[in-house]
């Protein structure tokens, strides 16, 4: 998640962390009621301007972020109008569904990018996650860093003895990436072996009240924000089941 996180001095990176999960997590409930490309497109527009306005993420840096997904977007374009007739509304339900795909990775990226890993973990603690779970998370998100990094290391040392992974088909590449995959289970195993002594030699899970260097407490802004987003949140129910606006029938009566 480091890779994600930008130091700004904005408003969203000021939020309380609960208000910023609990707006990702109605964002992206509101954003399942509607199927309607006239709906979903601009709505991830205004998500897209959010994160410039209020979080001092530019509009380059948050397509960066989605741009591993785009293969999946293309192909989902692709595939509708494939295995749905008439075309023209396999076309429309493949670029809905590409477009709810960005909008969920958009207000998640929104998240990681405004929020420390810290802030992050303890966000949701502090909603009830047990802090065990928390802990778990907050080692996962620091080590998949350095395993990546560990990866590439092992492979540069296996390339300098001569190993050809580019060589061959599938089956004889996956069989010579073994050279890489062992050492790297071999190492996280010790990774692992390390953590646990470095926790039970500072009595973790010794005392059942977890304390906390830092404490996070929400103020009147952060309220008013979460109230908003709840009133916006009822307005998209109403919108979708009492005006009826905003969804397609993917099969038509």
């Amino acid at each position: 998640m480091a890779q994600f996180y930008r130091e700004r001095d904005s408003f969203l990176h000021h939020l309380d962390p609960r208000v910023k999960i609990v707006g990702t997590i109605l964002g992206i409930a509101a954003i399942m009621l509607y199927n309607d490309p006239t709906i979903l497109i601009p709505l991830f527009f205004i998500f897209l301007l959010i994160g410039v306005v209020l979080g001092k993420i530019s509009v380059w840096e948050q397509v960066t972020l989605l741009k591993p997904l785009l293969p999946i977007v293309v192909i989902t374009i692709i595939i509708w109008p494939l295995i749905y007739k008439p075309r023209f509304m396999g076309v429309l339900f493949g670029v809905s569904f590409s477009m709810r795909l960005l909008t969920f990775a958009l207000l998640t990226f929104l998240l990681l990018a405004t929020t420390s890993q810290g802030d992050l973990i303890l966000g949701f603690v502090k909603l009830g996650m047990p802090h065990e779970y928390g802990l778990t998370i907050s080692i996962s998100l620091r080590y998949i860093p350095t395993l990546y990094r560990l990866a590439g290391t092992i492979m540069d040392a296996q390339k300098s003895r001569g190993w050809e992974v580019e060589k061959g088909n599938f089956i004889t590449r996956a069989r010579k990436m073994t050279a890489v995959l062992i050492p790297l289970l071999v190492s996280s195993l010790k990774t692992a072996h390390d953590l646990s002594i470095a926790l039970e030699s500072r009595g973790f899970g010794a005392s059942p009240k977890r304390t906390f260097i830092r404490e996070i407490r929400m103020g009147r802004r952060d309220y008013m924000v979460l109230v908003l987003m709840v009133v916006f949140f009822v307005l998209a129910l109403y919108a979708r089941y009492g005006l009826d606006l905003g969804h397609i029938s993917i099969y038509p009566r």
